[in-house]
């Protein structure tokens, strides 16, 4: 059987390892005084559906590898430290149906690559955090039906792609 370590840092500055059968479709590590962890070996994690961060201190975190785990559909990172996120690694998760976000320290929340994930029904954040989302996703057709419910209280920002704000 083949396996990953993902490591981690705790609260107390000591690394730990974690050994993860590379065929696991759930992965829980939950409630380990986690500070920051490397998520890196979830790439060769093909079968993963769901990843559990719960109850931990984590203050960033790199979600890039989830991109890479085709059946990814669950993400808990509630009860941590997180200031800010980069949704961008989930627009590649097709059948992400949830992510759970409460109790962080998040004030705004880029959420423009949620569009991309058509199978989204649960967005699980704080009511004051300030969603945002780029301005040209409003004429997108088919939104997932969470972001519909939250439709005024997203604020859409008005950028372009190829340049400085309102160039072109």
């Amino acid at each position: 059987m083949d396996e990953i370590i993902v490591r981690y840092t705790t609260t107390t500055g000591v690394e730990k390892a974690e050994r993860i059968s590379v065929t696991e479709s759930r992965i829980n590590l939950d409630l380990r005084e986690t500070k920051t962890v490397d998520l890196l070996p979830l790439i060769w994690c093909t079968e993963l559906e769901e990843l559990s961060l719960r109850y931990n201190k984590l203050e960033t975190i790199d979600l890039s590898p989830l991109s890479r785990c085709p059946k990814f559909r669950a993400l808990w990172l509630n009860n941590n430290e997180l200031r800010e996120l980069d949704l961008t690694p989930l627009a590649e998760c097709q059948q992400l149906e949830e992510i759970h976000l409460c109790n962080n320290a998040i004030k705004r929340l880029d959420i423009s690559p949620l569009f991309q994930c058509a199978s989204l029904q649960e967005l699980d954040i704080d009511p004051d955090v300030t969603l945002f989302a780029e301005v040209f996703l409003r004429s997108v057709g088919s939104w997932p039906d969470v972001l519909v419910e939250r439709w005024h209280q997203i604020i859409w920002r008005n950028t372009t792609r190829f340049g400085a704000p309102g160039t072109q």
